[in-house]
């Protein structure tokens, strides 16, 4: 019996907007792919057919993908890959597999790892194939664990993991030389590096913050390292969002530098803002992550005398607090007809070769132990900095609750408060009591949604 047949409310939500627009043409295909889960799929020369969707596919990440669909039946003379890359955003793609699975022509295979797919039954637990796969012990043993905490219970694998993404600050340490500071390994250095790099007069800041698209993501990694937490809910259920540690942050964060060493045109700043901020000598310190890298070496010429990554300074407690390791991975529809062949394809997507290119693209870690080895992780002066956030016995991992159907929608819901926060129409404490209940009741739903 399936587990998961239960649909959370957004997920209700997303899908009832599917039908609604399967019913305005049912076009849920793009280029030559086509999902077609439902039954046998066998050409002419005997290969089965397994389909593949992969989600806000570039022209160079197309490129990866159609050199993985040949790889697939070079390996597997009998496979076949059917590989649709969906350009766009996320949103894009979510929307196009939603009404998918609403009209039977989801794909077999899916790169974009959602927990309300796992609570309405959407995904195939892949337990049984894992624990049989004689290269199993080669995979990250954390991020398996990462992965199953999407599953209710802990124990069902529903996604294969590829590879995992750390965040990390983006610092320029000839300012810093400058301004006569090394890089920032604790908050209090942190905030005076900020100080100590601005000049308003020359449109030069220390620090430039993500005010618009994706502030609360940010800011929620940020407050979370400045306050040393590592759980996000207490053992009644209460948010730990809005303590006064993360409260005295947000006040030092976006009001007391917002504005005075930062820009002004901070406060609507998507990603693309921060990195030109950056790039072009504006800025001193930004947060992202690793898949920023490979801009970062062409805008500075690939010298790292102007460029650095570095770790999220330490809280007092004197270790480094990272968001929980977000789960990725490849996921199998549980109406496929084709899930051996489907195993077959995410496995050797894990294959050492594979995932060490892979991982060079998207500028994250891989996986595959043995790809981790290789130089452009183990010894790249960006790259590296990824692995000793993973490996290192100085950083704790938040139990960041990726696993709320509305995690995602509460982060955007946060957006325009943070906003209003550094515009001072809000304090800190107010903009995190408004958090931390939106948490909480996703949280109890959850956790009610679990027991049913």
């Amino acid at each position: 019996m399936r587990r998961k047949k239960l649909m959370a409310a957004t997920l209700a939500t997303v899908l009832a907007a599917g039908s609604l627009l399967a019913g305005c043409g049912n076009d849920t295909s793009s280029g030559t792919s086509q999902g077609t889960s439902n039954e046998q799929s066998t050409n002419s020369d005997g290969q089965t057919t397994v389909t593949f969707w992969a989600a806000a596919v570039t022209e160079e990440r197309q490129g990866f993908f159609d050199w993985f669909a040949d790889y697939v039946t070079e390996v597997y003379p009998d496979i076949k890959v059917d590989m649709l890359g969906v350009p766009g955003d996320l949103s894009d793609y979510r929307q196009k597999l939603d009404v998918a699975i609403q009209a039977g022509t989801a794909p077999d295979i899916t790169n974009d790892f959602r927990p309300e797919l796992v609570l309405n039954g959407y995904y195939e637990n892949l337990n049984s194939y894992f624990d049989s796969w004689e290269d199993k012990d080669k995979i990250n043993e954390e991020l398996i664990k990462s992965n199953k905490t999407y599953d209710p219970t802990g124990e069902g694998l529903y996604a294969l993991p590829y590879s995992s993404q750390t965040w990390n600050m983006w610092v320029r340490p000839d300012w810093l030389k400058e301004a006569g500071m090394d890089v920032p390994v604790n908050w209090p250095d942190f905030f005076t590096a900020v100080e100590k790099m601005t000049d308003a007069g020359s449109d030069k800041y220390g620090l430039s913050i993500r005010g618009g698209a994706g502030s609360a993501n940010t800011l929620e990694m940020l407050m979370y390292a400045y306050s040393g937490i590592t759980n996000y809910f207490t053992e009644d259920g209460k948010s730990t969002i809005n303590d006064p540690k993360n409260a005295e942050f947000v006040q030092k964060y976006l009001v007391d530098s917002y504005n005075v060493y930062t820009a002004q045109d901070d406060l609507t700043k998507g990603w693309a803002d921060l990195a030109n901020s950056f790039q072009s000598g504006k800025a001193g310190i930004v947060v992202h992550n690793l898949g920023s890298a490979a801009s970062m070496v062409q805008a500075f010429d690939e010298d790292y005398s102007k460029f650095q990554a570095a770790k999220f300074p330490a809280s007092e407690e004197g270790y480094v607090v990272h968001a929980g390791l977000m789960p990725l991975g490849l996921s199998m529809n549980s109406e496929s007809k084709n899930k051996e062949a489907a195993w077959k394809v995410m496995s050797l997507y894990l294959s050492e070769e594979v995932n060490t290119k892979y991982c060079q693209l998207y500028g994250e870690i891989p996986a595959n132990l043995d790809s981790v080895q290789d130089p452009f992780f183990k010894d790249s002066p960006y790259m590296s900095v990824g692995v000793d956030i993973e490996t290192s016995d100085n950083v704790k991992f938040n139990d960041t609750p990726y696993y709320l159907p509305t995690y995602s929608n509460i982060q955007s819901d946060m957006e325009s408060n943070i906003q209003a926060v550094m515009s001072k129409e809000m304090t800190p404490q107010e903009l995190l009591d408004i958090w931390a209940a939106a948490l909480e009741e996703a949280y109890q739903d959850y956790n009610e949604s679990v027991k049913q």
